[in-house]
């Protein structure tokens, strides 16, 4: 790789190593009193690290009391993640990519087929079987992959997604029959029949850069499709700028382009339901919100607050005076509730250690279930900030469930739950529902327990701010997204894909 552009993208854990640095073993486990004791001290013990024993990818394994199943092992650590927005609801089809820092990075689309369970008459799928049927290979690691949502409409043959990297890439994959296996003596190793292998076909490659040289190209850091205008697509790059792009006009065109941040732009995403109205995220702390009928204004709903230091100043005990001559955010009279960013706002077994200070937001997620809601994540850190449209300057909410970076941030199709993967190796669910209530004065998570299965999600403790549901992987967690009906979530740990039913 020889775009020096791209190192400002590494990741500072695993998701550009070959090993990661932490392998640990964790199991499933479920309580039925949340506050006890026992089980915090338990969750302390399995944060240590212990010896683990190699998954063998052609087989269902067990680990204790764990039973591995729904998953696809991988030969290169993986980031890019999306589950299909299909109808067919009983079979999975998930794109996934690789993050290397060579040239022999691979898209594929796997596909999963229900477990056969002899034992069981229930209906509901409970485990897939998962298969590659197509891959690529793309020069640069891929920042975001996502599937066309207008897919679910059926208006043609072909399934496509978009990826970006050194620009915006759409690639269709072609319809096939799901019937025609072959299944040889290995039961957990299928082969398609060969008029049945659908094709991955790379369809459009954009960028609205002058250049020619695509090695030469600032790097796309992430994109979003339009869920209400799905022929729309926007874009945003380590260039400042953010670009709207018309799929329905050849191979694409941009349609406009604009300086959204001071510095490099991380994540962009379009607000629920809205054709026009999208935010942005950026290195210079800020959250962004632009209307495309109104490009020359934006509305800044977060920035960082200038932390006040000891080095050559006596303000120890001058914290309310600071608050109070800092205000320059005229809509935001409550100053002093603001949250510094590298500060820690909740006792518990989180810790500054997380916090490098650093300004820097790396990923946002608009909420599907109420539009005014904004989470984002900063870089290096294990908070999550819930920000309000309707409450600009302050979030309303900051999670720390997490003990260390928190790398994927989803929101559920159509709850108001959140879902984050960090390198705490923990997949955790939080339950918002009381943001609906009051907004400013949200209330503490509550905690559920759920019946264990082998691929289900338990409830799951932390001290401090507290997740609905969760388990623990044994590598990092680089990505995480929910499938179309929310039931089940889909998780890149290191190089294995673990699909997990949520009961």
């Amino acid at each position: 790789m020889n775009n020096p552009n791209w190192h400002r993208l590494q990741k500072r854990s695993s998701i550009a190593s070959e090993s990661p640095f932490s392998q640990q073993s964790f199991a499933f486990t479920s309580f039925h009193d949340p506050y006890d004791n026992t089980r915090y001290q338990y969750l302390q013990q399995l944060r240590q690290p212990q010896s683990v024993s190699p998954i063998n990818p052609q087989s269902k394994t067990a680990t204790g009391n764990v039973q591995y199943s729904s998953f696809y092992q991988a030969r290169f650590p993986l980031y890019g993640l999306d589950w299909s927005n299909t109808s067919d609801s009983n079979y999975a089809k998930i794109a996934i990519s690789s993050y290397r820092e060579d040239t022999t990075n691979r898209v594929k689309v796997i596909y999963g087929t229900p477990s056969e369970d002899e034992t069981s008459d229930d209906l509901a799928v409970n485990s897939y079987d998962f298969e590659k049927i197509n891959e690529t290979v793309v020069n640069y690691p891929v920042t975001r992959l996502q599937w066309d949502p207008s897919m679910n409409l059926s208006y043609s043959n072909c399934d496509r997604f978009a990826t970006t990297s050194e620009c915006l890439r759409i690639y269709e994959v072609s319809e096939f029959n799901k019937a025609p296996l072959i299944t040889n003596n290995n039961i957990t190793s299928r082969t398609y029949n060969n008029l049945a292998v659908p094709k991955l076909i790379e369809r459009a490659a954009l960028t609205n850069s002058k250049t020619k040289n695509f090695n030469q190209l600032p790097p796309v850091t992430s994109f979003d499709w339009n869920y209400a205008e799905p022929k729309n697509i926007i874009s945003c790059s380590i260039d400042t700028t953010c670009t709207l792009w018309d799929l329905s006009r050849g191979q694409g065109v941009a349609k406009t382009q604009l300086i959204a941040h001071d510095s490099e732009v991380f994540d962009v995403k379009f607000i629920y339901g809205d054709k026009h109205v999208f935010a942005s995220c950026s290195s210079d702390g800020s959250i962004r919100v632009f209307d495309l009928r109104y490009l020359e204004h934006s509305t800044i709903i977060y920035e960082p607050q200038t932390t006040v230091t000891n080095s050559n100043s006596n303000n120890t005990n001058n914290t309310n005076n600071t608050n109070n001559t800092n205000n320059n955010n005229s809509s935001n009279s409550n100053s002093n509730n603001r949250l510094s960013i590298g500060s820690s706002s909740t006792a518990g077994n989180t810790s500054d250690t997380n916090n490098t200070g650093s300004n820097s937001l790396v990923r946002l997620a608009t909420s599907n279930y109420n539009a005014n809601h904004i989470a984002a994540i900063e870089e290096d850190s294990n908070r999550i900030l819930i920000l309000d449209l309707r409450l600009p300057g302050t979030p309303i909410k900051t999670l720390q469930s997490h003990s260390s970076t928190v790398n994927s941030i989803s929101w559920h199709p159509t709850k108001n739950l959140l879902l984050s993967g960090g390198d705490d190796c923990q997949v955790l669910i939080h339950d918002l529902s009381d943001l609906e209530s009051s907004p400013s004065t949200p209330k503490s998570n509550g905690l559920e327990s759920l019946s264990s299965s082998s691929t289900s999600i338990n409830a799951a403790y932390n001290n401090g701010d507290m997740a609905k549901f969760g388990y623990y992987e044994e590598y990092e967690v680089n990505n995480t997204c929910w499938s179309p009906d929310g039931d089940w979530v889909a998780v890149n740990s290191g190089r294995k894909l673990q699909a997990v039913k949520l009961d």
